[in-house]
């Protein structure tokens, strides 16, 4: 089995290969993108439909049974199972390992070219022909161990597509459940450990990120479970070195310029009425515009320049703040009462701050989970 791993990995290290180049052919070829699908085919006409004669006649059925147009689900199930008219010996042999690399000259002309096709199917296929060969080949080599093909086979469909696509645990537990029993999971086990570290650096989908963290459905659920049970009561500052700064509607923008440069940590500043009630806010970036035309700002009110603000109370849950500061584009938002007075403001780092400390704790809690 261990041969068996590194021989998947070497077929897998020519498969990719073969995908990548097939793509930048198509990629390359300066005709319109509908007929390309139809070069595809005809390719793959001119490939395969020699060898259905030519092997058909060998074997004594014509072009049935080889899995070559289409998934391949029958040629798996023949490296499985065997069938009547698969040559005896080191023939059926040859001709497993055969069909293996047809296949993927095969499925890549067909996606590569825009064909309606997937590349799961066809892999599966590629991983059981070469298990088949190869178990076949070692029952050869070792009658006395009397070896059955049909498990190498199987071993072979799960390591090769789980380690070209890098989801080796998917690709185990599919292939038991396909065998309908979990006999053979020490050897997927170890094949699969081995194919995957071998392909570590190789993989069928360019897309694929390098680990999950890096994939943005973990960061969402990191920062759904961080963010869930934390309200925005729990991260409001308790002490600031200046004062909040409130301003009031009739207040020129002359004064607000001033203000705003005596709190240079503040980027938001709330319009309030005479009863502390959130009318509006202006934004820092708002009064540096203004600040070039000191004309305007002689005549500029912080009515003038107030807009609608985006508010989040106390109780409610940090990632309702996230969101709103997000979809606000403001990198503070005011936290209001009930009544709609100002209680504070609540800056993005304070955010930032609460899920950086959940992501560290999601490492290294992955971390001891593999130590």
């Amino acid at each position: 089995y261990v041969i068996l791993a590194l021989a998947t990995a070497l077929l897998g290290v020519v498969f990719i290969g073969v995908f990548r180049r097939m793509h930048a052919l198509f990629d390359s070829l300066k005709i319109p993108q509908w007929l390309k699908p139809g070069v595809g085919g005809l390719l793959l006409g001119l490939l395969v439909a020699p060898l259905l004669v030519v092997v058909g006649r060998a074997i004594g059925q014509p072009g049935q049974g080889l899995g070559l147009l289409g998934g391949g689900y029958g040629a798996m199930q023949m490296a499985i199972t065997g069938n009547a008219f698969l040559p005896p010996e080191w023939m059926g042999v040859l001709l497993l390992g055969a069909l293996a690399l047809t296949k993927i000259l095969a499925s890549s002309l067909t996606i590569a070219s825009g064909g309606s096709a997937g590349d799961f199917a066809p892999a599966m296929a590629v991983g059981g022909l070469l298990g088949g060969a190869f178990g076949r080949g070692a029952a050869l080599l070792l009658p006395e161990l009397n070896l059955q093909p049909g498990a190498f086979a199987l071993v072979g469909m799960s390591a090769f597509y789980g380690g070209i696509a890098h989801a080796p645990l998917s690709s185990l537990v599919l292939v038991c459940e396909l065998a309908g029993n979990y006999d053979l999971l020490v050897p997927l086990m170890l094949c699969q450990g081995i194919v995957f570290v071998a392909l570590r650096n190789r993989s069928i989908y360019p897309a694929q990120v390098a680990s999950p963290e890096e994939s943005p459905l973990y960061r969402d659920v990191v920062l759904k479970s961080a963010l869930a049970h934390v309200r925005v009561r729990d991260v409001l500052r308790t002490s600031r070195a200046t004062p909040i700064v409130l301003l009031e509607p009739g207040w020129t923008a002359q004064r607000l310029i001033q203000l705003a440069a005596e709190a240079p940590e503040q980027e938001v500043f709330p319009v309030v009425d005479a009863g502390g009630k959130l009318l509006g806010i202006v934004t820092s970036n708002s009064l540096r515009v203004l600040g070039a035309e000191k004309e305007t700002a002689r005549f500029t009110l912080a009515v003038d320049l107030m807009e609608r603000p985006v508010t989040v109370q106390p109780d409610q849950e940090l990632s309702h703040a996230l969101r709103a500061l997000i979809g606000s584009g403001y990198r503070e938002l005011p936290v209001v009462d009930e009544a709609g007075r100002v209680i504070e403001l609540l800056d993005e780092a304070d955010v930032a701050s609460v899920y950086l400390r959940a992501v560290q704790r999601a490492e290294s809690a992955d971390r001891a989970t593999t130590y």
